[in-house]
């Protein structure tokens, strides 16, 4: 009769060995550093003990890892403090009206929706174009000017290019600077709601989540409103 070979079942001598077998060493930390520094102590020649200088050289290398151990712990622990304090500031933002570059916003029919230009230069005219978020369609369009550097703001008060109130969704505005006849486009500071906070780790900074489900840095909020 043939022997019956069936795989993957360990003997009692199978587990005896790898219990006897020896485990893998961990890095060494101050613990190990300080039980290798007493057994030195213990065993040293007693003819020939260890002369003055080499005993304080170890005891200053055993201190100073002490040191850098102990600063590297208070390290981690401040670093996750202050997360901590990041996103309770970060959460007091919720459900207010914050200021983000390229916001949609949602207007519920005839309502008036806010926001605001920088300036890095005078500008001959602004000019504001309000588009359908969905559909990308202009549904109106405003000259705001000649503007000196600096912030301008502006309302829409929801009303389409014939004068009747745009339908009820989402739009988002678009501006450009003219200098005669040169133009190019400016970033656009829409109002809009934060509806979540988050801490992005690799980054190392607090995300708000805003009403049109963008994800934007905290310290890209402009202005904060109720």
């Amino acid at each position: 009769m043939s022997d019956l070979n069936i795989g993957g079942i360990r003997t009692t001598a199978d587990l005896r060995a790898e219990a006897a077998a020896p485990k893998p060493e961990a890095d060494l930390d101050r613990n190990a550093f300080l039980r290798l520094f007493t057994t030195q102590l213990q065993n040293q020649n007693p003819l020939d003990p260890m002369k003055n200088e080499a005993f304080v050289a170890q005891l200053a290398q055993f201190s100073s890892l002490e040191a850098t151990t102990r600063m590297s712990d208070s390290l981690d622990q401040f670093v996750s403090t202050q997360s901590s304090e990041k996103i309770m500031r970060g959460a007091s933002l919720i459900g207010k009206n914050v200021f983000a570059n390229g916001a949609v916003m949602n207007q519920p029919g005839g309502s008036t929706l806010s926001g605001y230009v920088k300036l890095d230069q005078a500008a001959d005219n602004v000019r504001l174009s309000v588009l359908d978020a969905r559909t990308g369609q202009v549904v109106n369009a405003m000259d705001l000017g000649p503007h000196v550097a600096g912030e301008v703001g502006f309302d829409w008060n929801g009303g389409s290019f014939d004068g009747e109130a745009a339908p009820a969704g989402d739009y988002l505005f678009q501006a450009e600077v003219i200098n005669g006849d040169a133009s190019r486009g400016i970033p656009v500071y829409g109002q809009t709601r934060v509806q979540g906070v988050s801490f992005n780790d690799d980054l190392g900074q607090v995300l708000v989540e805003i009403s049109d489900g963008k994800t934007l840095a905290l310290s890209e909020v402009t202005r904060i409103s109720e």
